[in-house]
């Protein structure tokens, strides 16, 4: 792991995914350059008082030269609202990259299951550009993906086009609300990992709600998952 840095990086673009998220792109002014690990996050200084708030980096570690977050403006707090009213130029100031949430090297770990709710999907964007466009990562890799209603899902075409590119790689978005023409998973990401077969010596991340994060660990370790295939990032 490389040590974190304080950086100072320009607001590049951003795109507005839905009515509810947002993905920005930050250049590097100094340093020019940030190595991290999939599943690392950066913390921002989001206001002159010195608050800081947490991000997940979405991007590929592939490009070193700036990074990506996704951020969820619906609870609109100190750093949702410093963010929205960031000026394109306009620089910022962080600490990154930190956080141990990264893919462990763990041969046991034949396969691996991430599980995600709402903006808990931002890492696992950056782990899967890493794990199958940079490693070459030819083990099973299932995603999970809970959300209420499918006009808030973004990024799922391209999940789609990795599942195609990648045959290791399935993509299984699950809505707790879905509509009757919904054909894909519905309930909770438990139903939907209840009805998939898990291989033997899978290994689980789970990124997402503090509930999900336990229901999930809960579900898994009563199939007899043991506690060290269970991986979770301690600021969700």
């Amino acid at each position: 792991m490389n040590p974190p840095k304080q950086y100072r990086a320009k607001l590049e673009d951003k795109q507005q995914l839905n009515e509810r998220f947002v993905q920005y792109y930050f250049e590097l002014v100094e340093p020019n350059e940030l190595v991290f690990s999939a599943g690392q996050y950066a913390s921002l200084k989001v206001s002159e008082k010195g608050e800081r708030r947490s991000y997940s980096i979405c991007s590929s570690p592939a490009v070193s030269h700036g990074f990506e977050l996704l951020i969820d403006h619906q609870p609109a707090g100190v750093g949702c609202t410093y963010l929205e009213n960031l000026q394109f130029g306009q620089e910022i100031e962080l600490l990154a990259p930190l956080g141990i949430f990264t893919i462990v090297a763990d041969e046991a770990e034949t396969s691996l299951a991430l599980v995600a709710t709402g903006s808990g999907i931002a890492p696992f964007r950056s782990m899967l550009l890493e794990r199958l466009q940079v490693v070459k990562d030819t083990r099973p890799i299932t995603l999970y993906w809970g959300m209420r209603h499918a006009n808030t899902l973004f990024w799922e075409d391209e999940f789609e086009e990795l599942a195609q590119s990648f045959p290791n790689f399935s993509f299984h978005p699950v809505l707790s609300q879905a509509e009757q023409a919904w054909p894909l998973c519905r309930g909770r990401v438990t139903d939907c990992l209840n009805t998939h077969e898990q291989a033997a010596g899978v290994g689980y991340y789970l990124c997402g709600s503090t509930k999900m994060i336990t229901d999930v660990s809960q579900t898994v370790l009563a199939k007899g998952v043991t506690e060290q295939r269970i991986h979770h990032e301690k600021f969700y």
